[in-house]
């Protein structure tokens, strides 16, 4: 009995199907709106080492990022202040961001994403991602009323930001 179990893990292991991962070196989360005045990103990146392992039946790959609001770069510290103030840095100070059942399938690639904002969560399940130049890339798309935020405005109303805004996310892997 004991040589027929042996022999029946050696048999699923010779033949099983390889498993499919990609090492990832930097993440990257960017926020990009619109405004009557014109668009804006806020970046936040880091080095890491993480491997994603793809189309496990366990949910055992699970990108988890905790992201200080203040971290988040616009590009000056004015946009800095309105983005922090916007996100209610003092009662909220972390964004998290978990990514989660990474798929594969040919040149196919996808994820669920569950966003935790301002003490809200919502879920985007199988979020589309492109692998491109050692990249993995996905998109999508919020709306400030989902999380119960309003838009800044300033000068009066003159400038204000549109309702939706994106939240791009960007694996860069080493290949």
């Amino acid at each position: 009995m004991r040589v027929f179990g042996i022999i029946l893990v050696v048999t699923a292991t010779l033949f099983s199907t390889p498993i499919d991962y990609l090492l990832v070196s930097t993440k990257q989360f960017t926020v990009q709106g619109t405004t009557s005045f014109g668009g804006f990103e806020c970046n936040y990146d880091m080095k890491t080492k993480d491997t994603l392992f793809f189309n496990q039946n366990e949910k055992n790959t699970k990108i988890i990022q905790i992201i200080p609001v203040r971290n988040f770069g616009c590009g000056n510290f004015i946009l800095n202040g309105d983005f922090r103030k916007t996100l209610k840095e003092k009662e909220f100070p972390n964004v998290k961001i978990d990514l989660m059942n990474f798929k594969r399938e040919k040149e196919n690639y996808s994820c669920d994403l569950t966003l935790n904002l301002v003490g809200k969560q919502k879920l985007f399940k199988n979020l589309p991602l492109k692998f491109e130049k050692n990249q993995l890339n996905g998109m999508v798309s919020i709306n400030f009323s989902d999380f119960n935020l309003v838009p800044p405005k300033k000068i009066g109303g003159m400038i204000t930001v549109k309702e939706e805004i994106k939240l791009r996310i960007t694996l860069m892997t080493e290949q």
